[in-house]
């Protein structure tokens, strides 16, 4: 197992909230604390009387802007990412990202090219400090586990030597699959209810890669970037 570190990039997301309460449905209105609701159980004659504190859960899907705003400024590399999170506790939430991503890059002595599908799994943790920022916009610090498994291709291809044959082709393709790790930080603000723009950083570690080892590591991997 080999670590690499890819200090950072960049992502630009759009979020639509949805939410639903524990004890009914209905819209969100409110601060946190606002949409907190205390219930009391029903008691035995003599015992204390205990509460329960109910939140809503918050269920938000995303898109990450950056691929769209990336793609129009180069045509070397597209994509989409989808993000799904979910409010586990009042300030975690559990969140699912899913994408689709090519990239090529053209040489003298090749046309190469690597497209393929990740995810993402992890938990996004709300940093807020009640006093300095509005309770319904967040700010957070994440972790996720990552996996992509992608096709790298290279077409057109011309290897010269001075000692063996010229070699050149039409089309080879290689299977390569990708595990690393993720740290981020970033922000949400809710610019209209329940609509959300959100900018953040995310710290990259590739773990391993299996698959072909032709060429190991990857010149870019869908997800993850350039290594």
């Amino acid at each position: 197992m080999s670590f690499q570190l890819k200090i950072f990039n960049w992502f630009f997301s759009f979020l639509l909230l949805i939410s639903s309460s524990v004890l009914a449905q209905e819209n969100v209105a409110g601060t946190d604390e606002d949409r907190l609701k205390k219930s009391e159980e029903p008691i035995q004659k003599g015992e204390p009387k205990k509460q329960k504190v109910f939140f809503e859960h918050d269920l938000k899907f995303g898109w990450d802007m950056s691929n769209l705003i990336i793609g129009a400024l180069s045509s070397s590399r597209t994509g989409i990412d989808f993000s799904v999170d979910y409010s586990l506790k009042k300030d975690l939430y559990g969140i699912i990202e899913v994408g689709t991503n090519s990239y090529n890059e053209t040489s003298d002595e090749m046309d190469y090219i690597s497209e393929g599908t990740y995810f993402r799994l992890g938990a996004d943790f709300k940093m807020n400090k009640k006093d300095l920022y509005p309770s319904r916009d967040i700010f957070y610090l994440g972790l996720r586990y990552a996996f992509a498994s992608f096709e790298q291709r290279l077409e057109n291809y011309r290897i010269n030597s001075d000692y063996w044959p010229n070699t050149s082709g039409d089309n080879i393709s290689f299977n390569s699959q990708a595990h690393w790790a993720e740290a981020m930080a970033g922000f949400k603000v809710e610019i209209i209810k329940n609509i959300y723009l959100g900018l953040g950083l995310r710290f990259k570690f590739m773990i391993v890669q299996t698959g072909d080892k032709t060429l190991k590591p990857a010149p870019y991997i869908p997800g993850f970037g350039k290594s």
